[in-house]
C-alpha cells in the first residue's frame, strides 16, 4: 500500500507530469553552490571528536523549469534529523522561493563528523544511540555553523543559475565491499568480497550553454566509514568528509571551477570501503578481531577519494545528452511492520534472534528530471535492494539515494533478515519491508512515467 504523506504534492506532481510532456519547450535552468562548514575554533574537543582533518561541506542545486523549482542540498553530515530538515527548507524558501516538499535534504553520511543533535536541555539524559548531552553553546555554535553554510551555498546556487542541459553517465567503481561477514558467533562486520556488492557509478552532467559544467550528480553505494570510530588525539575521533567528500573534492579539481559536485550516497546499507582505518577481521576462532590504524588511515580516505572521484571523472567525460524535458516531484510513503532494537548501538553484538514491534512509515520522494528519476528514501537500503529498483524502474536512468530528508536506519533485504546480520539487527523494520518499499516505489515510478501502462 502507497500512502501519501501529502495527497496534494502527489496530485500535483501527477500533475505536471502530464503537463510536462516531451517536446513542451520549456528550458531547464541549474545554479549550484558549495561553502565550508567553519567549526568554530574552540569546538573541539566534542561529542569524542578531538581533531579536523578537511572541511566538511555544504553543496546546493536548485532546478528549474517554468514555474517550478526544486533543491537538492548535501551535507557532509553522518544523519540529519527534523528540525534541521525543516530550518534548510526554510533557507532555500526564504531564498529563492521554493516549497518545503520540494527541498531534497541529503546527508553524505560520512560517519566522521559530529551530529546536530535536537535542542535539549544541559541537564537532559542521553538520546537513544546518541552521545550524552554536552556544552549546549558549542552545539548551538555548531548549528550556527552548519546553517550558514547551508545559506552560503543557496545564494551561491541562486546567483549562478542559467540555462542548463543534462547528460547521463555510468561507470564502475571497486572501492565499495560487502560488510557483512559470518563470524563463530553469527554474521557480523567486516570485509566480505565473495558478498553481494553493487559496483555501479551513475553520474548526471550538468552543463551551461557555453558547455562549462554546473554540477555533477554522482550516485554510489557506500558509506563513507573509512575514518569510523577513530583518527583524532587521544583515542579520540576525526572530523573529516571522507570518501564521499574526498571524491567529490577529486572531481571538482578536474571538472573545472564552476563545477559542483554532489556525492548522493546510493543503497549502501550493506556496502563500506574497501580498506578502513578501523578494520574489523577474524581471528583463528572466527571471533570477531579489531585491529586500528588510527590517524594513518586518513591516507586511506586520500587514495579511496581519488580513485572513486577519478570514475567520477571518467563517467562524465563519457556521459550521453539526455532529456530535459520534466521536473516532477512526488512525496509518499509505504506502512511496513517493524521490530524492536537495541537502543545503543553498544548493546549490538552478533545474535540469532530479534524482537517483533508494530508498524510505522517508511517515506520516500521521487524527483524526476528529464529521463532521470531520482528516488530519495530515509532507509537504509541494501544493494541488491538498490540494484532491483534501478533494474525494474520504467525510467531511463535511475538513481536510489539513501539519508534523504531524514534517516530511518537499516532496511534490509530478505537474505539480511535471513542471516541475521547487523543491518537486521539495527533495522526499526521487520522482515519483508524492503521488498514492499521497492514494490510501491516502482508503482511510484511508473504513475509518473509518461505514457506507460
Amino acid at each position: 500500500m502507497i500512502k501519501a504523506l501529502s495527497t496534494a504534492p502527489v496530485l500535483a506532481a501527477t500533475a505536471l507530469a502530464l503537463s510536462l510532456l516531451p517536446g513542451s519547450g520549456l528550458a531547464m535552468t541549474a545554479g549550484a553552490g558549495r561553502a565550508d562548514i567553519v567549526l568554530p575554533s574552540d569546538l573541539l574537543p566534542f561529542q569524542n571528536f578531538s581533531t579536523q582533518a578537511d572541511p566538511l561541506k555544504v553543496r546546493a542545486l536548485i532546478l528549474g523549469q517554468g514555474d517550478q523549482k526544486a533543491a537538492i542540498v548535501v551535507l557532509d553530515m553522518t544523519s540529519l534529523f527534523t528540525d534541521e530538515i525543516n530550518e534548510v527548507r526554510a533557507i532555500a524558501g526564504e531564498l529563492a522561493g521554493i516549497a518545503p516538499d520540494h527541498t531534497l535534504v541529503i546527508a553524505s553520511h560520512t560517519f566522521s563528523a559530529p551530529h546536530l543533535f535536537p535542542p535539549r536541555p544541559a541537564n537532559a539524559t542521553a538520546m537513544p544511540g546518541g552521545p550524552p548531552p554536552e556544552d549546549p553553546a558549542k552545539a548551538t555554535a555548531l548549528h550556527d555553523a552548519v546553517n550558514a553554510a547551508v545559506r552560503k551555498a543557496l545564494s551561491q546556487a541562486i546567483g549562478s543559475i542559467r540555462p542548463a542541459s543534462l547528460a547521463f553517465g555510468t561507470g564502475v567503481s571497486n572501492v565499495n565491499v560487502n560488510r557483512n561477514v559470518k563470524t563463530a558467533q553469527g554474521w557480523w562486520l567486516g570485509a566480505n568480497e565473495a558478498g553481494p556488492s553493487d559496483k555501479v557509478l551513475q553520474v548526471l552532467k550538468l552543463d551551461d550553454e557555453t558547455h562549462r559544467t554546473i554540477a555533477v550528480l554522482t550516485n554510489y553505494a557506500v558509506q563513507s566509514s573509512i575514518m569510523d570510530q577513530t583518527g583524532g588525539q587521544d583515542g579520540k575521533k576525526v572530523i573529516t568528509a571522507d570518501l564521499g567528500g574526498g571524491a567529490m573534492n577529486f572531481a571538482e579539481s578536474r571538472l573545472g571551477d564552476s563545477a559542483v559536485a554532489m556525492f548522493l550516497t546510493g543503497a549502501a546499507g550493506d556496502q563500506v570501503p574497501a580498506y578502513t582505518a578501523h578494520q574489523h577481521g577474524l581471528d583463528a576462532a572466527g571471533l570477531d578481531q579489531i585491529d586500528d590504524i588510527g590517524p594513518a588511515g586518513l591516507v586511506l580516505v586520500k587514495l579511496q577519494g581519488n580513485r572513486l572521484g577519478q570514475a567520477v571523472v571518467t563517467a562524465t567525460a563519457t556521459a550521453s545528452p539526455a532529456s530535459a524535458d520534466r521536473l516532477v516531484i512526488a512525496n509518499a510513503a509505504v506502512r511496513l511492520a517493524t521490530q524492536d532494537r537495541p537502543k545503543q548501538l553498544s548493546q549490538l553484538h552478533p545474535s540469532t534472534t530479534y524482537q517483533s514491534g508494530q508498524v510505522a512509515d517508511a517515506p520516500y520522494t521521487v524527483l524526476v528530471v528529464g529521463d532521470l528519476a531520482i528516488v530519495g528514501v530515509q532507509v537504509e537500503l541494501s544493494a541488491s535492494t538498490g540494484a532491483w529498483i534501478r533494474s525494474h524502474s520504467p525510467f531511463a536512468h535511475t538513481m536510489v539515494v539513501t539519508m534523504v530528508n531524514g534517516a530511518a536506519k537499516y532496511l534490509p533485504d530478505a537474505g539480511g533478515y535471513s542471516d541475521i546480520t547487523y543491518e537486521a539487527m539495527n533495522s526499526s523494520y521487520a522482515p519483508g519491508g524492503a521488498e514492499k518499499l521497492a514494490g510501491a516505489v516502482l508503482e511510484t515510478l511508473k504513475a509518473l512515467k509518461p505514457g506507460h501502462p
